[in-house]
């Protein structure tokens, strides 16, 4: 609201500037041109009319144009002294140009510049030659000046608005692509580890109610877990601290889905956003064995190089070659999230069987 006072304010201020500009300049031009009509009361009523009109420039521009048209042709029939009336009708068009599209500004300006004309005329019967009918057209053709610059700035500030627009439709398909990155790796995860749980808990109900019992709590425990990543990963009040990956406990969570999952090295001492990746590309990986790869055991391994780390998932399942296709949304985002990290992805069945992914991660401040 404050805002818009103090636009409106700037609006007055520019108008009664205009007015006062204007009423010199004609008194000086009434001084100068001794046989025109004296300037009376209704001369600088029409004046004032003309150059105040301008207040409305911004907010309706065409209207501005149009009471500057009329009070300056008024003005000229008249009789009155040849004055600024046509400077206020060049501003008021070049609003009209800068904040219209053309195919408006262009009939209006022409509309204008012919009323301009029509106005003169008159006042040259008699005595009109070619000299004076060429002084007339150019000034009338001095109107394409404010006309062509504010032609100019609307292209231009159309340009930039459709910059910003198309600025804006990236950025949020973009965050919709990562949301739906990051709920396809937390639901498939947890949806992975819940549907191997329950598959184990009916198979043992009878006979081993024990193990099902601990079956059903492991899906306790993993739909616990996948609905508060999914929240964190939702919600719209802003991002929540995420606690720090831990490799060890997304390991032990596969294993307690009855995923035989050996864990060989460590990501806890890498960088925040290294161990994010790697976090990321055994969960997916644990993820594919577990839906893919029939029964089958796992083996992660973290490796340390020189200027970066190894991570290794490889299984021998019976289900991995036919598998590949299945996982390519997954296996695609891998190797987005990786390569964006700086590092490269690779993702192929062994020739023995079985299936394996490679991450190999550049280690900010690692001995290279």
């Amino acid at each position: 609201m404050a805002s818009v006072r103090l636009a409106a304010g700037r609006d007055v201020g520019v108008g009664l500037g205009a007015v006062a500009v204007a009423v010199l300049l004609s008194l000086q031009a009434a001084a100068a041109q001794g046989d025109a009509r004296p300037l009376d009361v209704a001369g600088y009523g029409l004046v004032v009319v003309a150059a105040g009109a301008l207040a409305w420039r911004r907010v309706a521009p065409v209207a501005a144009l149009a009471v500057s048209v009329v009070a300056n042709g008024g003005y000229l029939l008249a009789g009155y002294p040849y004055g600024p009336g046509l400077l206020c009708v060049g501003w008021a068009m070049f609003e009209v140009a800068w904040r219209r599209p053309m195919r408006w500004s262009t009939p209006l300006a022409a509309g204008a510049a012919v009323v301009s004309v029509a106005a003169v005329l008159p006042r040259l019967a008699g005595e009109l030659d070619v000299l004076a009918l060429g002084l007339v057209l150019w000034g009338a053709c001095w109107l394409v000046v404010p006309w062509s610059l504010g032609a100019l700035l609307h292209v231009r500030s159309a340009a930039e608005r459709r910059a910003r627009e198309e600025l804006m439709a990236r950025a949020a398909l973009e965050e919709r692509v990562r949301l739906s990155r990051e709920v396809h790796d937390v639901a498939g995860h947890g949806f992975a580890v819940i549907a191997m749980q329950a598959g184990v808990a009916l198979v043992v109900l009878d006979e081993r109610p024990e193990q099902a019992r601990a079956s059903l709590e492991g899906i306790r425990a993993a739909a616990t877990a996948a609905l508060g990543d999914l929240r964190r990963v939702l919600d719209e009040r802003g991002p929540r601290p995420e606690p720090a990956p831990d490799l060890a406990a997304l390991v032990a969570r596969a294993r307690s889905a009855g995923l035989a999952v050996e864990l060989h090295g460590s990501a806890d001492d890498l960088p925040a956003a290294v161990r994010d990746v790697v976090y990321r590309v055994v969960r997916e990986s644990l993820t594919n064995v577990i839906r893919h790869a029939g029964p089958t055991g796992a083996t992660v391994a973290v490796t340390r190089e020189p200027g970066g780390v190894l991570v290794t998932v490889t299984d021998h399942g019976v289900g991995a070659a036919s598998s590949v296709p299945a996982q390519g949304r997954g296996l695609a985002g891998l190797r987005q999230r990786v390569e964006a990290a700086g590092g490269t992805f690779t993702a192929a069945g062994l020739d023995g069987g079985g299936f394996e992914v490679r991450a190999r991660l550049p280690v900010p401040g690692a001995t290279a």
